[in-house]
């Protein structure tokens, strides 16, 4: 790939100016071109990120040049590395999030709906109920289940709320997808008509199962 190799052959090199300094080269590449190299790297899987975060500057590089991706994979990363996650993590999903990401969005939103403190719950209903009108929740979903599929979970930085955002379960309607069935596949499937606090609580027992929260 035409990328990969302009980094190794950027690795090899160092530009040395009239002071004596050095520099990384990767330093001057376009913003552009930062952007789908962080992509492509890490795109498979979290662990690509990590072992390009030990090897080398570039993410802080991608990081002073205000690149989204790589704020939100690292910050991803931070938060939920094991055994021990950083909540600085979280400020990084944050920033990313309000600037667009919109997997940032749906992981910084389903982390402040499991929190336990009811403004953050709000908050996070904002972030969701944005998702839901563009229907990209499932894409998001899917697309945080392939990062983090191979990181080890249970750090702790998640504890499940036990307490439902529906507290009408006796009576409530409910909430079901469209094909009667509990394997929510498609944003098509997502019955906007009925209880929104269940289809919340849904989504957050999803979340829970993704990073091995029981």
């Amino acid at each position: 790939m035409a990328i990969v190799r302009l980094m190794k052959t950027s690795n090899k090199k160092r530009h040395t100016y009239n002071n004596g300094s050095s520099t990384s080269p990767i330093k001057s590449l376009p913003k552009d071109l930062l952007v789908e190299v962080v992509a492509r790297v890490a795109s498979d899987s979290i662990v690509d990120l990590r072992n390009m975060k030990q090897s080398s500057c570039f993410l802080k590089c991608c990081r002073e040049s205000g690149n989204i991706e790589s704020l939100y994979r690292e910050g991803l990363l931070k938060f939920f590395n094991y055994p021990n996650g950083n909540i600085n993590g979280l400020g990084d999903l944050k920033t990313a999030a309000l600037k667009g990401h919109i997997e940032a969005k749906y992981v910084y939103g389903m982390i402040l709906l499991c929190s336990h403190d009811d403004e953050s719950r709000k908050q996070g209903l904002e972030h969701m109920r944005f998702l839901r009108k563009f229907k990209c929740i499932i894409k998001c979903r899917n697309k945080v289940k392939q990062l983090v599929d191979d990181l080890w979970k249970g750090n702790g930085m998640l504890v499940r709320n036990q307490t439902p955002l529906c507290r009408s379960k006796k009576t409530c309607k409910g909430w079901r997808v469209k094909k009667g069935v509990w394997s929510f596949l498609d944003d098509e499937d997502d019955d906007i008509n009925l209880c929104e606090y269940c289809r919340w609580d849904y989504e957050i027992d999803f979340f829970y199962q993704l990073f091995d929260v029981y």
